[in-house]
């Protein structure tokens, strides 16, 4: 009987010091991004140029202000190159008025007291349409195509991250949602080693909900980026209870990747429409059935769990308009000013 409680006080000291060891390490290992700026209470910044509202305007500074007084400390902002086709190396980009527009709302940002996650994007005309394509099919079809990919990409990527630099913005992204890409590992490599030869501040990359576990030079940057739009409920309207085990599901697959990896993670998209499906389908622009209480409670959990995980920096929720006016709920699903019941999760979370 001795023996028995000698082993059990044993295996219970051994777990109460795993326990310890694993936040000691997660605490070590996963602080230098936040260090960019603290927990990221963040949103994603949509650039609504209509009417003058986009980037560096009055009305995008009004935005920034009331982000920054329900509690917010971060913005993403974006960029845009343009592809012709998923499946040709072709990347156009350098509009200098858009430039000129980062580079003020980035000021703007920070005279607010917010801190800037620099994150451009690609578009294409593959994106419309009935047999629409979405980012993770840019796939080449040669070391050809591909060396020429990433040398227009990178030349994007490069010059994006030294506009970054000089407007110290605290973070980059270096890529969003290309999952055809990423098995290019020594293209990736080499691009993240051009943007760090010109960019000082944290490098993540934002991979997909179902793309994080391909990417095998995570540690090429600071942070882990998934944007989350991971599928937590299979009914439509869920209860609480669905939609926290739906997390807890995602949670038990991606907590041991992250201790492995040594990394944080940082949710550079969540968001969630006002649909009564967008639990089941996140990423989904169409409306069911429209609720603008479930698209609160939804963020409410969401940002609730991961407020559990040490090793979460934090999130980006997607998505805040430049604009009053290109933020109404007629004009994108997704959007949250005008929402007070989304607001009000926001408030409440980013207080803690």
């Amino acid at each position: 009987m001795r023996h028995e409680d000698t082993k059990t006080r044993s295996s219970k000291w051994n777990s109460a010091a795993a326990s310890c060891l694993r936040v000691f390490v997660a605490t070590m290992l996963f602080s230098s991004f936040a260090h960019a700026g603290g927990h990221v209470k963040g949103v994603s910044l949509a650039h609504a140029m209509r009417r003058g509202g986009g980037y560096g305007s009055e009305d995008c500074r009004a935005q920034l202000k009331k982000i920054a007084e329900h509690g917010g400390t971060w913005i993403s902002i974006s960029d845009f190159a343009f592809m012709q086709s998923v499946t040709q190396p072709s990347v156009r980009h350098g509009r200098s008025s858009e430039n000129d527009g980062l580079r003020q709302v980035i000021a703007d940002a920070h005279a607010a007291g917010l801190k800037v996650l620099v994150k451009p994007h690609l578009w294409s005309r593959d994106f419309g349409g009935p047999n629409a394509k979405w980012h993770g099919d840019i796939v080449m079809s040669s070391d050809a195509d591909w060396d020429e990919w990433f040398r227009q990409y990178g030349d994007y990527i490069v010059t994006q991250a030294k506009l970054a630099a000089d407007a110290n913005a605290e973070a980059f992204c270096v890529g969003v949602e290309y999952g055809g890409t990423v098995a290019q590992e020594t293209r990736w490599r080499k691009l993240i080693a051009d943007v760090r030869a010109v960019y000082p501040g944290k490098i993540t990359y934002a991979a997909s909900f179902m793309e994080w576990k391909h990417v095998a030079w995570w540690d090429a940057v600071d942070c882990i980026g998934i944007d989350a739009y991971f599928p937590v409920a299979t009914t439509p309207k869920a209860t609480e209870a669905e939609l926290r085990a739906g997390w807890a599901k995602v949670y038990a697959e991606l907590e041991p990747f992250v201790f492995k990896s040594g990394k944080q993670v940082c949710f550079t998209e969540l968001g969630y429409s006002a649909s009564a499906d967008a639990g089941k389908e996140p990423w989904a622009y169409g409306i069911v059935d429209e609720d603008v209480e479930y698209q609160a409670r939804l963020y409410k959990i969401a940002l609730e769990e991961a407020s559990k995980r040490d090793w979460i920096v934090g999130a980006f929720v997607w998505k805040w308009f430049s604009s009053e006016v290109a933020g109404g709920r007629r004009r994108d699903p997704f959007t949250m000013q005008d929402r007070e019941p989304v607001l009000n999760v926001l408030r409440e979370a980013w207080k803690h």
